[in-house]
């Protein structure tokens, strides 16, 4: 152990003398265990969360989807089996290539009104979905001439698996004497729960035939959903499918799709580790009032290791190794605690969450690389801290702690 560990030590040591100057230095550390481990718990949540969508949305209909450029007035196309099958024959890792026939529209049930985007899919479309379904009309999981409403849809036009709902399309057709809008009755054949509540609330499925007749389109479609063998090959399937569409086509992948959620996460997550950053910080004027408290206390002390021969280094040292000590058993004691809760709230599920969340309790996801930042980073602040305490030690001129013996 070099002079600045050991004198630093004993300094720490000669504290509990002081009950004072201990408790202040008992409050430093609390701090910083209470702020570090909070930042633990709370980046592991929100890493949770983050996990969790991408979760939910790596196993939704689609990886890939394509749509016409918007240059195109027309944003419909042709989408032939053949090259549907030309696709599949591209590459092995595409699973389903599904032509989709999409519109904005409202659905009226009663008084109640909202809006939804409907769907026309295929038959072997539907079929893919069906395992999503947690009501049916009948008890018969198909989509025959009818309707799929998502959970959360249904819930708030209240209705039920045989009801029938009025669809409206801004899309207007001739009448005898104006334009008006489209309107057609569809009776809900079922009711499903894709995992992600924003779907569910603004989603509907019918087939594609219908959706055809109540455009007055024919042949047509204005997307193509493609699903991949496991959602981390997306990224090469769509440049590959991107490559056969040609320009004429916009095609992108599910976290391009989705990219604006992944950066309100990322933000958040910045914007509460700069935030609870702060309990640290805060913590760390406890540090150095209490380092501060021991150079006034310590300053014949001081004195007469100068006169000794140490150097003001080594005195500066001596205070950087009581703040170092003070600061890491706080740094320590929070990763634990931080951990400890981290397991806890995963192994024991206490913290239920409301419907509208992706999860029924707190997804929690422990990264080492983030927990070793915040450990790095809550000692930095804390060394930090230490050095100004520690200057004003060093600067402290041997004779006059010496004349106050």
């Amino acid at each position: 152990m070099d002079f600045a560990s050991f004198v630093g030590i004993r300094y720490l040591r000669s504290k509990k003398g002081n009950a004072f100057l201990s408790l202040i230095t008992f409050l430093s550390m609390a701090g910083v265990a209470i702020g570090v481990a909070t930042l633990i718990v709370i980046l592991s949540v929100m890493d949770g969360f983050e996990g969790a969508l991408k979760g939910r949305l790596s196993t939704g209909d689609f990886h890939i989807l394509a749509i016409r450029g918007q240059e195109r007035e027309d944003p419909h196309f042709n989408f032939p089996d053949s090259k549907v099958a030309e696709l599949f024959g591209a590459d092995s890792r595409l699973q389903a290539v599904n032509p989709v026939l999409a519109t904005e529209a409202i659905i009226k049930a009663g008084k109640k009104v909202s809006g939804l985007q409907l769907r026309g899919i295929t038959d072997s479309h539907a079929h893919s979905l069906k395992n999503q379904l947690v009501e049916a009309a009948g008890g018969s999981p198909r989509l025959l001439s009818g309707i799929w409403l998502g959970q959360e849809l249904a819930f708030n036009l209240n209705v039920l698996p045989g009801d029938r709902v009025q669809i409206i399309s801004p899309v207007e057709t001739e009448g005898p004497l104006e334009s008006v809008p489209r309107m057609r009755v569809f009776q809900v054949e079922g009711v499903y729960a894709s995992g992600i509540p924003e779907k569910d609330l603004h989603t509907a499925y019918a087939p594609v035939a219908s959706v055809e007749e109540f455009l007055g389109r024919r042949g047509v479609v204005n997307q193509v959903e493609f699903r991949v063998d496991h959602f981390e090959n997306s990224v090469p399937v769509a440049e590959k499918v991107r490559a056969l569409l040609g320009e004429e086509f916009l095609v992108k992948d599910w976290e391009q799709l989705n990219a604006h959620l992944f950066s309100s996460l990322k933000l958040e997550r910045i914007t509460m580790f700069v935030i609870l950053t702060m309990i640290v910080i805060v913590a760390s004027f406890n540090i150095v009032t209490s380092l501060r408290m021991t150079v006034m206390e310590k300053r014949r002390d001081i004195s007469i290791l100068q006169a000794m021969g140490a150097r003001r280094r080594q005195i500066a040292n001596v205070f950087l190794v009581q703040g170092a000590v003070i600061g890491g058993t706080g740094v320590v004691l929070g990763l634990g605690l931080g951990l400890l809760l981290c397991w806890l709230l995963a192994r024991y599920p206490m913290i239920q969450l409301p419907d509208v969340f992706y999860d029924r309790s707190l997804p929690v996801s422990v990264s080492p690389l983030f927990v070793a930042f915040v450990v790095l980073v809550a000692f930095l602040i804390v060394v930090l801290a230490s050095l100004s305490p520690a200057r004003a030690a060093a600067k402290i001129p041997p004779l006059e702690g010496i004349r106050e013996v």
